[in-house]
């Protein structure tokens, strides 16, 4: 699985690239490797949080964030079930090889939903609008 993930990760993204990991990395030593500036929203299985913090592998590491684009807000987090009713759009992790959560405001990047890597944001805004969340 981690060949599967740094191989689909270079295809994707470059060193100019900005990726937010949406919890439960694994491997830092693989991470490192792979391009891009990457920012870290915490998952359950990150733990203890303090090697991810002190690895130098990541720009900034969080329990969740808030991503102003043109059209809007997204909250980043990593449990869908830790935000709270008056986000709108919260992209996530979390969850794996399940549907989706029935939630229309919830769209999971967990690797397996994703071909095994990151997705950019065009994607990201074409899966919010296939569960009905488009901006207008």
């Amino acid at each position: 699985m981690d060949a599967a993930i740094a191989s689909a990760w270079r295809s994707r993204v470059t060193d100019d690239d900005t990726v937010w990991i949406l919890g439960d990395v694994g491997c830092l030593d693989e991470l490192a490797s792979l391009p891009g500036t990457k920012h870290l929203v915490f998952g359950n299985d990150d733990r203890p949080r303090k090697p991810f913090v002190e690895s130098g592998v990541f720009e900034t590491t969080q329990t969740k964030r808030t991503l102003e684009i043109g059209c809007g807000k997204i909250l980043l987090v990593h449990d869908p079930r830790s935000a709270s009713p008056d986000h709108t759009r919260i992209l996530h992790g979390h969850t794996h090889s399940l549907p989706d959560e029935p939630d229309p405001r919830f769209v999971s990047v967990s690797v397996d939903k994703t071909d095994w890597g990151p997705i950019n944001l065009d994607e990201v805004l074409r899966r919010f609008a296939a569960r009905g969340t488009a901006w207008a």
